[in-house]
């Protein structure tokens, strides 16, 4: 990999990882925004699987689908096909959160914030050891 390439995923991946900070701040707030913690889950899923398409020099599809980011990826990380439901599901946030209930229809509690995070913490563990095998090289 050029280093011009690995500089290209340490920013995804320090993305990646501003958001789930941004996540454990907020679980570890006196009142959590269910709506901002998922966003930032799907956000961080996201960037992880933009980090691995950087690693493969490939083109970084301007999309907050988790679904189509994953076809992109699947021969990288190929156990994110058993977890395909909850990327689609994921992937929901990254519109749901930004808007008023009444325009979406839908809002996160905190069953859905926890889900979330369990979700992108699943992707971070799976997509950290590529990553980092990729940037030793």
């Amino acid at each position: 990999m050029t280093e011009p390439q690995k500089k290209l995923v340490k920013q995804w991946v320090d993305k990646a990882l501003n958001d789930l900070l941004n996540v454990t701040n907020n679980l570890n707030a006196d009142h959590t925004p269910w709506d901002t913690v998922c966003f930032h889950c799907q956000q961080a899923v996201e960037k992880y699987l933009k980090a691995i398409l950087a690693i493969q020099n490939q083109p970084i599809p301007r999309t907050h689908d988790l679904e189509q980011l994953h076809i992109l990826v699947q021969d990288w990380v190929p156990i994110l096909s058993e977890h395909l439901e909850d990327l689609r599901w994921l992937t929901t946030y990254a519109i749901v959160s930004r808007y008023p209930v009444e325009i979406i229809e839908q809002s996160a509690e905190e069953d859905e914030g926890l889900r979330a995070y369990a979700i992108a913490q699943m992707v971070q563990r799976f997509c950290e050891p590529i990553i980092e095998s990729h940037l030793t090289r």
